[in-house]
C-alpha cells in the first residue's frame, strides 16, 4: 500500500535544476575554475601547433555539460577564449551549453555577458540532458567541460519509485548496502555519458571535469545540507505535516562518487579511448562559512551566514524535494527551507565541496 501511495505522489519524473540564480550564490563552485585554468592553458599551449593551422572557416568547439545558466564558467572560458586567440585571432570558437533549465535564464547571462562581446565568438544553448546524445557537436568538440553537474543521476532509465527511501533523502546518506544500487546506477549513467563525449570529441580533444566526489570519512559535498533537510522532513512527519508517502518520496536523484570508483570505470576496456591525464582528489573550503567563521558571536552575522547556506542549499534541491509533494502540500516548501535556516542559525556549518578533477583527452 505504501509503495503505491509513493506512486502516486511521484508521478512527475525526476528533472533536477538549479534556480535561476544559482549562479549567484554559488562562490564555492566558482572557486574550482583556478583549479582547473591552469590545466586548459596547458592543453591548449599542447595543441597550439594545431589551432594554428586551423582555417578561418572552422570552428573551436567548446561545451559546457549542465552549465544552469552559463555564468559559473564565464570567466573560466573567456580565459581559455583569449588564448586560443592569441594562437589564431581568426579562429571562429562556438561555445555550447546544454542544461535541462530555462532557456531564459541562459539569455538574460548571455546578454551582458563579456563573452558575448568577444570577436569570433558564437554560441548556442541546448535544452537537454547531458545524458541524451548530440548530434549537433558530433566529431566537433575540442573541450568538453562540466562542473557540479555529473553526480545527478540519469532519472529517464529508471521508474518513478527509484529514488525513494522511508528515512533518507540521498544516496550517500545510506549505508553501503543500500548504497549500492545507486552507485551501480551512476557508474552506468556516466559510463553511457563518457561514450557520447567519445563521439562528441575530435581525435585529440580533451575532457576537464570536475566531479563532486566522495572522499571517505563522512567528507562528502554539502553533506550539511542535505543531512539538515533529512532532519526536517522526520520532523514534518511527525507533526503530520508531511505523509507517510511524501517521506517516501522526498529524495535526490544524485551520488558522489568516490575517485576510485571513477578510475575503475576509466580503466574499462570500452573506454581506452581515453588518456586520463589527472583524477585529483581535492576540497574547495566553503565560501561563505570561510568568511563568517570567526564573526559567529555577532547575531547579525550568524543569522545572514545561516540565510545564505540555505539559500544555497535550496537552489540544487528545491526541484527535487518538490517532486516528493502532495499537489496540494507545495507550499511547505516555504516551510522546509525556513527550518533549515534555523538549523544553520543553530548550528553553522559550511558546505564544503569535495572533487575528483579529471582531465580526460581522447586518443583514438
Amino acid at each position: 500500500m505504501l509503495m503505491e501511495k509513493a506512486k502516486m505522489v511521484s508521478l512527475q519524473q525526476y528533472s533536477p535544476t538549479m534556480t535561476k540564480d544559482y549562479s549567484r550564490i554559488s562562490d564555492t563552485a566558482r572557486a574550482m575554475n583556478a583549479m582547473v585554468l591552469p590545466r586548459m592553458l596547458s592543453y591548449i599551449r599542447r595543441i597550439s601547433p594545431q589551432i594554428a593551422a586551423m582555417s578561418a572557416d572552422e570552428m573551436f568547439v567548446i561545451s559546457d555539460f549542465g552549465a544552469a545558466d552559463g555564468a559559473n564558467s564565464s570567466k573560466l572560458f573567456e580565459a581559455v577564449i583569449r588564448r586560443i586567440h592569441d594562437v589564431n585571432p581568426m579562429l571562429t570558437i562556438k561555445l555550447v551549453y546544454i542544461d535541462l533549465a530555462n532557456p531564459a535564464n541562459f539569455e538574460a547571462f548571455w546578454e551582458t555577458s563579456t563573452l558575448a562581446k568577444l570577436n569570433n565568438v558564437e554560441v548556442q544553448y541546448i535544452q537537454r540532458s547531458f545524458y541524451e546524445p548530440f548530434p549537433e557537436i558530433e566529431n566537433k568538440l575540442r573541450i568538453g567541460f562540466s562542473s557540479t553537474a555529473l553526480h545527478w543521476m540519469n532519472a529517464k532509465t529508471v521508474g518513478t519509485d527509484y529514488f525513494q527511501h522511508p528515512l533518507c533523502i540521498q544516496p550517500n546518506q545510506l549505508p553501503d548496502l543500500e548504497r549500492r544500487k545507486f552507485a551501480e546506477k551512476w557508474i552506468a549513467d556516466w559510463r553511457s555519458f563518457l561514450k557520447k563525449c567519445s563521439t562528441s570529441l575530435v581525435k585529440g580533444g580533451a575532457l576537464f571535469f570536475a566531479n563532486l566526489a566522495n572522499l571517505g570519512d563522512g567528507r562528502w559535498p554539502a553533506s550539511s545540507g542535505y543531512n539538515n533537510l533529512m532532519k526536517i522532513c522526520q520532523e514534518l512527519f511527525e507533526e503530520k505535516k508531511l505523509s507517510e508517502a511524501e517521506l517516501n518520496s522526498i529524495f535526490i536523484p544524485n551520488y558522489f562518487a568516490t575517485p576510485h570508483e571513477m578510475s575503475r570505470l576509466l580503466n574499462e576496456d570500452d573506454l581506452k579511448c581515453f588518456a586520463v591525464n589527472a583524477c585529483d582528489s581535492l576540497t574547495v573550503p566553503c565560501a561563505y562559512f570561510t568568511k563568517a567563521q570567526h564573526k559567529l558571536d555577532n547575531p547579525q552575522e550568524r543569522s545572514r551566514l545561516a540565510a545564505t547556506l540555505a539559500h544555497v542549499t535550496r537552489a540544487w534541491s528545491e526541484s527535487s524535494m518538490r517532486i516528493g509533494l502532495k499537489a496540494d502540500n507545495k507550499e511547505l516548501i516555504e516551510d522546509i527551507y525556513q527550518r533549515l535556516q534555523q538549523k544553520f542559525y543553530e548550528k553553522p556549518e559550511g558546505l564544503s565541496y569535495q572533487y575528483c578533477l579529471l582531465e580526460l583527452v581522447k586518443q583514438i
